[in-house]
């Protein structure tokens, strides 16, 4: 008698809280990704201040003045491009998380009247 009591509880338990461990998993993967992508971007925008730096140190004439200014324009095409790439990204991300929460609330939603219906 007992037994079957707790078997149902536990069986209750463990459907009540299998939305919350799909979210919490949704949630990790999202802030895995986003921390991924945020540490990519920032080695990629450390790299690109210290090639300029670089560039820099070199000059010793005024044609190489001339030759880093160019060198700065080119560099400032590549940042805007980068960020732009970065900005579309983390909005992907962002759509694609909150996309999966949303199916998870429906999903959620959808199945939180059929423990009470078996009843």
């Amino acid at each position: 008698m007992y037994d079957d009591f707790i078997k149902q509880a536990n069986t209750q338990f463990e459907q009540l809280l299998a939305p919350q461990r799909k979210l919490s998993t949704l949630y990790v993967d999202y802030v895995a990704k986003l921390a991924n992508h945020q540490l990519e971007a920032a080695r990629a925008y450390s790299d690109l201040g210290m090639e300029q730096l670089r560039s820099l140190v070199k000059v010793s004439d005024p044609q190489g003045l001339q030759a880093f200014a160019e060198g700065q324009a080119k560099a400032a095409k590549t940042l805007g491009e980068k960020l732009s790439q970065d900005a579309s990204t983390l909005a992907g991300l962002g759509k694609d998380f909150g996309t999966e929460v949303q199916k998870l609330a429906q999903e959620s939603v959808g199945s939180f009247g059929k423990p009470g219906k078996a009843a």
